[in-house]
């Protein structure tokens, strides 16, 4: 990628080079949705390469659900990650989990299902992969969004700029809209035909002032995975079936809850933790 100037001095366009018939090609505006290899990123050196996260599950057929997502966290097999199992239509679900002990990912999946009710359940590869062991899955950004997702002409969407849900690593609705403001960006400045870094830097107050706190969510992400066993437990215990309408008088009591019940979790930054579950909601952009 090399940057296009006018007599001036001005950008204005980017010439991408590449293997095929089509290259080079030449556009005013890449939007860089290159997942979490970030293309842009590495090849101009705009961030250092974020942390990520191994992922991998099976698909299942006929898998006992009652429609809802379910979630384990679970550290003896998945470290500083989650397990799940995501109901889909016809009795299908896909069982899986993230976790940061990259070289175990398949054998702790392996072990969490052999001792589980979804034991004995036929698994299926995905319509894209013929034949071998049916697990798929990859890397997924965990450090939060990158420091720069713009320059002259670009923006980063999706992984490539590091736009995850830092608990529980969820990216699809993050993708799609960070790709609405790129599209919103570009196409005014093309119009407007300044496509200086300087405008393009809109896009990035757009999303930051649209998506959660991710230093919030971050710190209490490794609070949470400080806690034991023993002490995620007795936190489940205290919340609710139903938490999507619990009002600030609920949250506080079941913060008191929690404390009554084992003091010396205030210690172990309890409340940063369970703010990082309340910023992981639907409507934080979470799951």
């Amino acid at each position: 990628m090399e940057k296009q100037y006018d007599d001036s001095g001005n950008f204005i366009s980017w010439m991408c080079d590449g293997n095929g018939d089509q290259f080079p090609i030449q556009a005013k505006v890449v939007i860089d949705a290159s997942g979490v290899a970030g293309a842009t990123s590495r090849i101009l050196d705009l961030n250092p390469r974020g942390q990520v996260i191994a992922g991998m599950q099976y698909e299942m057929l006929e898998v006992p659900t009652d429609d809802y997502l379910d979630f384990y966290i679970w550290p003896e097999y998945a470290e500083k990650g989650y397990l799940w199992m995501i109901p889909k239509c016809d009795g299908r679900a896909n069982v899986g989990l993230v976790t940061e002990d990259k070289p175990r990912t398949k054998k702790a999946l392996d072990e969490f299902i052999e001792i589980t009710h979804f034991k004995d359940l036929e698994q299926v590869p995905p319509p894209w992969k013929d034949k071998g062991n049916p697990a798929f899955g990859g890397t997924i950004p965990i450090s939060g969004p990158y420091e720069l997702t713009y320059d002259d002409g670009l923006m980063l969407v999706g992984d490539a700029a590091g736009f995850t849900s830092p608990l529980f690593e969820g990216g699809s609705h993050l993708a799609l809209k960070s790709a609405t403001f790129a599209a919103s960006v570009a196409a005014e400045q093309i119009a407007s035909g300044d496509l200086s870094a300087a405008k393009m830097s809109r896009y990035q107050k757009l999303w930051s002032d649209e998506f959660p706190p991710y230093g919030k969510i971050l710190r209490g992400k490794s609070a949470l995975f400080d806690l034991s066993d023993d002490d995620m437990s007795l936190m489940a215990r205290c919340f609710p079936d139903e938490m999507s309408d619990m009002g600030p008088h609920g949250k506080l009591a079941v913060c008191l809850r929690i404390l009554f019940r084992r003091p010396s979790l205030y210690a172990k930054r309890i409340i940063p933790a369970m703010l990082s579950f309340g910023y992981s909601r639907a409507k934080f952009y979470g799951w």
